[in-house]
């Protein structure tokens, strides 16, 4: 073997020693973006439950809830994409720049409360019954990490009680006080927190329209008192997005399921205490799961059928919905 043939094949065990080196650290190595991952939608049956409901009759049909693998991708999957229906999204899309990865999992598990307390409002008037929901102050569900308010103690999931001495029950309430207070002024806020009762002093800061805000993204925080009690068993998911599938849930348990007619019915979107369907994420990843656990309806947002209907999932149907009525009407005149 010549010298020069000797170099070559040298060369060349280093190059793929290097490429193969550079392939694992690849696959191991997180990136900062994340990927959404299919999973298979889940029944809602058992993780909703109406006091007094009846077990299904056979054959009655299934609803059930969509959820999305949320992870951060791997540098590999940056480069060639995710696999498996998955979808690449940029870490600003999911977690705002200095938000933690356990601050974004709180924030995920105070929207599946808000999204449950949503669906017992609106499930439960839709059969008749009077729900009464009490306003009990404005939650920070997100915060400009710039903004003053973050800097002079103020935190994520804290509950403000009261503005500049005035109590706070609702978001207008406080943007009210806000507004009267002024740019660039000063602010003193009750909150609470981990059961305890404190106050900050703060700054506002300029908003759109040079109106004063806080810099943060203002959550409505309520009691509800109904007559008939809803329980939730619901592990490893969090976010807004079931609100729609949990309140048809409800909703169907008090019509003995007659409703669904036989039908697998899966649903997304986030839901207000007025019965406004909202938009939600991986809508595409989500029509996937839904698929896989057998559904043959998809109720979701209108702001994402588009995204639901460019995956092209075979044998699901995909209908956009506006409102908790909309649904309704849907399951109501779908042979």
């Amino acid at each position: 073997m010549t010298r020069t043939l000797r170099s070559i094949l040298v060369l060349a065990v280093v190059a793929i020693v290097a490429c193969g080196a550079t392939a694992l650290w690849a696959l191991q190595a997180q990136s900062s973006d994340f990927a959404f991952v299919p999973r298979a939608a889940q029944p809602t049956l058992g993780a909703v439950k109406l006091e007094g409901e009846k077990t299904p009759a056979p054959g009655s049909g299934r609803l059930y809830f969509t959820t999305v693998g949320v992870r951060h991708a791997t540098v590999w999957e940056t480069w060639f994409g995710v696999g498996d229906g998955g979808q690449l999204v940029p870490e600003h899309a999911v977690q705002p720049a200095g938000e933690s990865d356990e601050e974004r999992a709180r924030l995920d598990t105070e929207a599946m409360g808000s999204s449950q307390d949503a669906a017992e409002v609106v499930g439960l008037r839709a059969l008749g019954y009077q729900v009464t929901v009490t306003s009990t102050g404005v939650q920070i569900a997100g915060m400009d990490p710039d903004a003053p308010i973050a800097k002079d103690g103020g935190q994520l999931g804290d509950l403000i009680l009261r503005a500049q001495s005035k109590q706070i029950t609702t978001i207008d309430s406080l943007r009210e006080v806000v507004a009267t207070v002024g740019v660039k002024q000063s602010v003193s806020l009750g909150l609470h927190r981990d059961g305890k009762l404190l106050t900050i002093d703060t700054e506002t800061i300029k908003g759109q329209g040079d109106r004063a805000i806080l810099g943060i993204l203002p959550a409505q925080a309520s009691t509800v008192v109904s007559p008939r009690k809803v329980t939730y068993s619901v592990e490893g998911v969090g976010g807004p997005s079931a609100g729609l599938a949990f309140a048809l849930q409800i909703y169907s348990a008090g019509k003995d399921y007659a409703n669904l007619r036989g039908r697998r019915v899966a649903a997304t979107g986030s839901l207000s205490m007025v019965g406004t369907v909202g938009p939600v994420g991986g809508v595409g990843e989500k029509a996937i799961g839904a698929r896989r656990a057998g559904a043959e309806l998809f109720l979701v947002p209108k702001a994402n059928a588009a995204e639901a209907r460019s995956v092209r999932v075979k044998g699901l149907t995909i209908v956009p919905v506006e409102t908790f009525t909309d649904a309704l009407r849907v399951l109501a005149a779908t042979p």
